[in-house]
């Protein structure tokens, strides 16, 4: 099955590529058994250590697992999405991103995700959501929990593996920046009432306004974050196309907010707005931001 290594490059990474390359092109599957150490040395033409090296690497890549015994080896193994996000993150180590990185990225995934959710929420997604916002602010570790399981959740009802990966990953990385930043409880705060506003546009079936409050929740996420550890956060209108995922209106991209009813910004001259369903949310954007977005 494969070749004799070339010499030229580093030898273990030569391996590491070609049984690498057998899994993932589903020559082997998983729960395969390689073949023996001896007969693997013979096929590669490389020395023990060698072999035991690219082995080593291959289970901390989560590809295959060696079994001990006298039936033990290296066995192909099932790769979870757990061990996906693991070797992600490793390579974050090498390769710091920064919140403005992560930002940009819930920018462009996030509120799609919500609109989904607002368009497939049954009674029990209601329920779950609720539960998961929670009641009096907690310690700042059981916080930070709440908050991504509430993301992770919206994820889940999107029912694609692709963005429950991404956004698994996404919230791994805010959650270990998070556990170094003193965000303090008024952040926590903030954050559950941007949820609970986000939650209000999923009982009112309303995939605009739920994409929207979703990007405003990530975005002064973002700020806080980015203002913590003294870096630059991400704004919206560096981007070329500043629209959100809504044609509502079709000119106020980034800068259209979702708003309880008592908020000033209602009571502004030119404010533009809509209800949320039946509820006593508005989708806004003031005359002041037409215009500062228009130039």
């Amino acid at each position: 099955m494969f070749n004799t290594v070339n010499k030229s490059e580093k030898v273990s990474d030569n391996i590491i590529s070609q049984i690498r390359d057998s899994i993932l092109s589903g020559r082997l599957k998983p729960g395969d058994r390689l073949a023996s150490e001896k007969e693997l040395i013979a096929q590669f033409g490389v020395s023990k250590a060698t072999m035991r090296e690219a082995l080593r690497v291959l289970e901390v890549m989560g590809l295959v697992e060696i079994r001990k015994g006298t039936s033990g080896g290296a066995f192909v193994a099932e790769v979870d999405m757990k061990t996906t996000i693991n070797s992600i993150i490793n390579f974050t180590h090498f390769k710091p991103i920064s919140v403005k990185e992560i930002t940009m990225l819930r920018y462009f995934i996030e509120p799609t995700v919500a609109s989904i959710a607002a368009s497939k929420r049954t009674e029990k997604d209601v329920g779950n959501l609720r539960e998961i916002i929670g009641g009096a602010i907690a310690h700042s570790q059981a916080e930070v929990s709440r908050e991504i399981g509430f993301h992770r959740y919206l994820a889940r009802m999107s029912e694609n593996t692709l963005l429950i990966l991404l956004i698994d990953f996404v919230d791994n990385l805010l959650s270990t920046m998070k556990a170094r930043l003193d965000l303090g409880p008024e952040f926590y705060q903030n954050v559950r009432k941007a949820h609970g506003i986000i939650l209000e546009c999923l009982i009112q079936r309303d995939p605009a306004a739920a994409g929207i409050a979703m990007a405003n929740d990530l975005l002064q996420v973002g700020r806080h974050m980015a203002m913590k550890m003294d870096t630059a956060p991400f704004d919206p209108s560096e981007l070329e196309d500043n629209r959100t995922m809504t044609d509502w209106p079709s000119k106020m991209g980034g800068q259209t907010r979702v708003v309880a009813a008592d908020d000033p910004i209602l009571k502004q001259q030119g404010a533009v707005s809509r209800r949320v369903g039946a509820s006593k949310l508005y989708l806004v954007v003031s005359e002041e931001e037409v215009v500062g977005e228009n130039g």
